[in-house]
């Protein structure tokens, strides 16, 4: 589903980053992504962003803990800061 709406989306190309440098993830043990939900609008740009399907958007969006691999890409994507790291 979320390669299809991926195929489907407007908001333009997502860059690809270069990644495995210590600075790109997470350095505290044991932090996961995290959801704001009074900050989340359900916009979908993480989901578009995110190429490890670790994310579901049905109204708010959900992290999918397994799939995460901390590329940051759907922080980077954020509009509104929902996305966190706690």
């Amino acid at each position: 589903m979320a390669e299809a709406f991926r195929k489907k989306a407007t908001p333009g190309k997502v860059p690809e980053l270069v990644s495995g440098l210590a600075h790109d993830r997470p350095i505290t043990e044991g932090v996961k992504l995290q959801v704001i939900d009074e900050l989340c609008v359900g916009c979908s740009y993480c989901l578009m962003a995110c190429k490890d399907d670790a994310l579901i958007v049905e109204g708010l969006c959900e992290v999918i803990d397994e799939n995460c691999t901390d590329c940051l890409r759907c922080l980077l994507w954020c509009p509104t800061g929902a996305l966190v790291y706690s």
